[in-house]
């Protein structure tokens, strides 16, 4: 089975890296953003970010209650999904202090080149 927050669809993938403005945390947006969220109940540790047709932010966050639950398996982190569809594209950004990311089409590895015009 394929990890849920692994994608490789679309014309170009990668990877992306990103500071949050004003020395925020992932935490500190989910507290803004999330009613019911719980900071000593969850540790947010990825986020998902769609922008189409809607603009649909994915947030995970380790359960730390759950996390003690015996009858998970012992190899997992035990985690809630969190949904936000309710901040528009523009105000999301405002959030951002800066954004780095590489796509690629995928058909040769990043690993693999060597610029050549330094």
């Amino acid at each position: 089975m394929q990890n849920e927050l692994h994608f490789e669809h679309g014309d170009v993938s990668g990877e992306i890296a990103v500071t949050l403005a004003n020395g925020q945390t992932l935490d500190d947006f989910c507290a803004q953003h999330i009613v019911d969220y719980n900071r000593n109940r969850f540790e947010a540790f990825a986020l998902r970010v769609f922008l189409g047709k809607e603009t649909v932010i994915t947030i995970y966050a380790v359960d730390k209650i759950r996390q003690e639950d015996n009858s998970l398996n012992p190899k997992k982190i035990a985690v809630k999904k969190f949904k936000i569809n309710t901040i528009p594209v523009n105000e999301l950004f405002s959030y951002v202090e800066s954004l780095n990311f590489t796509l690629t089409t995928g058909n040769y590895q990043l690993i693999d080149m060597e610029v050549t015009n330094k």
